[in-house]
């Protein structure tokens, strides 16, 4: 291992690094401080809360260095959102994280971190992340949900960003409240709100876990009506949620991105060796997150794929240039990601029809 990747040794107990990294209020202090006898070091990457789909895609991750002792990938609970760039820049813990493209593009974050783009590189471009939206029996529309009280999640945080972009495009106007997952799905099952917004790349297992007698649904979002500027089309399933969707129905929604960014340099002369070995390490052991028994949105991802606006990490760039035929599903898919959403770039409608009819394309090639 490169002598600039070494900065803090991992304990056995992962627990309790999680805790103190994720805290960020606790100082961590030098290896031998924490464990004098570990030689594993380790790279902390800032994910989702704990019932979201990207806190899972970060532990399955960090499975990859498992079996590779010098180095450890440490998930760290965030929000995928405003907390998970302050951390990325700031906080020496952290040399990776998930974003929301969503997030990324919304003029709050613009204006909160000044030329972001030349401060954040891309490490990997990610799955598309669903939008949820979970509601009461009685309410049968987003329409519906006109002056009632909707969870749009913790201020900040992927879902509050992408659910007030969703309700702003389509001209309705709700009462925002801000709560986690798992007590938003209380407060609807108690009929205390009318729905809640959660983004993530399904099958979510917290919307996978709700009872089928809870009364709950989830609502469909019609593409089309300003979305098809911002978002892809999309769905749900029975197979997706078998306790919510009947066999055989289908409830249409649109999805967002996810991506994991670097820093683009931090005051630590480790950082860029750490996402080096990040980068190595993942894209050349991509394939196995791909089997069975993964999260199932890894085979949507092509690590060709970039973002418009955005640059990647000199590691990534130099690793796909010298492995250009890795990735076979270079052609319609990394079309429709590197251009149909949440891009800086305008648009024409003309470029947005092809492009969906591309996605259409590709997900009836996969059987969707």
């Amino acid at each position: 291992m490169a002598a600039g990747i070494s900065r803090i040794r991992l304990p056995l107990v992962l627990a309790a690094i999680i805790g103190m990294v994720a805290s960020g209020g606790a100082t961590l202090g030098t290896g031998k401080d924490l464990d004098p006898n570990s030689d594993a070091d380790w790279l902390g990457v800032i994910a989702g809360d704990d019932a979201g789909s990207e806190t899972e895609l970060a532990a399955e991750m960090a499975e990859l260095f498992a079996s590779h002792p010098p180095f450890r990938v440490v998930p760290v609970p965030g929000d995928s959102g405003l907390k998970n760039i302050s951390r990325l820049l700031n906080d020496p813990h952290i040399d990776a994280g998930f974003v929301s493209t969503d997030v990324l593009t919304d003029a709050k974050t613009q204006s909160s971190f000044a030329n972001l783009s030349d401060k954040l590189q891309v490490v990997a471009r990610l799955c598309p992340q669903e939008v949820h939206v979970l509601a009461r029996a009685d309410i049968n529309s987003l329409a519906d949900l006109a002056g009632k009280e909707v969870n749009f999640g913790p201020a900040g945080g992927s879902s509050a960003v992408t659910a007030t972009i969703l309700f702003r495009a389509l001209n309705i106007e709700v009462e925002p409240v801000a709560l986690d997952g798992r007590a938003a799905i209380e407060q609807l099952t108690q009929g205390a709100i009318a729905a809640s917004v959660v983004v993530g790349a399904k099958p979510m297992p917290m919307v996978a876990g709700i009872p089928a007698n809870q009364g709950l649904h989830l609502l469909p979002i019609a593409f089309g009506g300003g979305l098809d500027a911002i978002y892809l089309p999309t769905g749900f399933d029975h197979d997706d949620y078998p306790n919510l969707i009947e066999m055989e129905t289908e409830i249409p929604s649109v999805a967002t991105g996810l991506v994991l960014l670097a820093a683009a340099s931090k005051d630590d002369p480790g950082h860029a060796d750490r996402v080096a070995q990040l980068v190595d390490t993942l894209f050349s052991r991509f394939g196995e997150l791909k089997k069975d028994g993964r999260h199932p949105k890894w085979r949507e991802i092509n690590l060709a794929a970039s973002l418009p606006g955005w640059t990647r990490t000199p590691a990534a760039e130099a690793w796909l240039a010298q492995h250009p035929n890795e990735d076979a599903r270079k052609g319609v898919q990394a079309k429709i990601e590197a251009g149909a959403a949440q891009s800086n770039l305008p648009v024409g409608q003309n470029q947005r029809d092809v492009l969906f009819k591309q996605y259409i394309e590709w997900q009836r090639a996969k059987g969707h």
